[in-house]
């Protein structure tokens, strides 16, 4: 049979549209599946003996760690955007790099509390708050969520207080979030003292804090870096500024049933979410007691970001997502 007969020619068609078809249903596969992956990115944990290693589509974002020997409270350290720039400060700070202030107080992101019943977990010397074990296992996919459990101890190891913390990073518009739920208890009345350094803290990144000139703190009601927020009450703060052309920063939220919010926020990276009195001259006698029958329960969001230099991230709809899943 010749190649000049119309059958095999036809045949020889055929098989070709069909390797034509073929081909660009996998190529469609193929760019569908990114997508996908694009828009269900997930997360990832690696558990260690003293911390858990957080990533996003396989990008390091963050480290938690429940023990660490020279920071005497649990902390989130390491913490980055989705594509790796980092908005806390190195830990620990790195000398030239860094303001080497506070080196073990300000890891990255924590709570603590200066003063429960005349004990510091703020500072590192006489209280420890000690990992307890997991209330619920960390799992990972499309958020990371685990439990903590706290023992709250002072300088003889004797019991103060108990806690359980609940974690939860979900991805977010230009970034992820973490929320933090945390319920503090005892089976003895509970007095925390007014302090600056109580509460939810976080220490940006050298390169976006308000003194090295690239950073701002702005606040729900328009007040702008320390002097324009420090012992003002509100619902959300933002501490930003620019890294390799990016803005970059971390967006401190308030839950709805938190008591009234103050911040301790300092121009030199510092911004703490502070739900006792304000410590002014006025109130430093005025105690909060959680009785032994009740338990002190706090919610703070963490929004994580990034933009180009001329965006910005839509504040009022951020607080208003973080405070849909709070409600749930």
């Amino acid at each position: 049979m010749s190649n000049s007969d119309p059958f095999l020619q036809r045949s020889t068609r055929l098989r070709s549209m069909r390797m034509i078809v073929l081909l660009a249903l996998l190529v469609a596969s193929a760019i569908a599946t990114r997508e996908i992956r694009g828009q269900s990115p997930r997360f990832s944990i690696e558990s260690n003996n003293d911390s858990l290693h957080v990533k996003f589509d396989e990008q390091s974002i963050a480290t938690y760690y429940f023990h660490h020997d020279e920071v005497a409270r649990p902390f989130f350290a390491h913490v980055r955007t989705p594509s790796g720039i980092q908005v806390t400060r190195n830990f620990p700070p790195i000398e030239g790099t860094d303001p080497t202030d506070h080196p073990t107080m300000h890891p990255g992101i924590w709570l603590a509390f200066a003063n429960i019943n005349g004990v510091n977990y703020w500072h590192n010397n006489d209280g420890k708050v000690l990992h307890d074990g997991f209330e619920s296992k960390p799992k990972a996919g499309q958020a990371v969520r685990f439990a903590t459990r706290e023992r709250y101890v002072d300088a003889s190891a004797r019991d103060i207080c108990r806690s359980v913390t609940r974690y939860e990073i979900t991805k977010a518009p230009k970034g992820w979030t973490l929320s933090i739920d945390i319920s503090i208890e005892s089976n003895d009345e509970l007095v925390f003292v007014v302090k600056e350094e109580m509460g939810l803290g976080m220490r940006v990144a050298t390169p976006i804090s308000v003194k090295a000139g690239s950073g701002a703190i702005l606040s729900a009601a328009g007040g702008k870096d320390e002097k324009g927020t420090w012992g003002k009450h509100d619902h959300w703060w933002d501490y930003s500024g620019t890294i390799n052309d990016r803005r970059v920063g971390m967006m401190l939220m308030s839950a709805p049933d938190n008591p009234p919010i103050w911040s301790h926020s300092r121009d030199y990276g510092l911004l703490v979410a502070n739900p006792f009195p304000v410590d002014v001259k006025e109130n430093r006698g005025t105690p909060t007691t959680v009785k032994s029958d009740e338990a002190l329960r706090l919610r703070f969001g963490l929004l994580v970001y990034e933009t180009s230099p001329e965006s910005s991230i839509d504040h009022e709809l951020a607080l208003e997502r973080f405070h849909r899943r709070a409600d749930r």
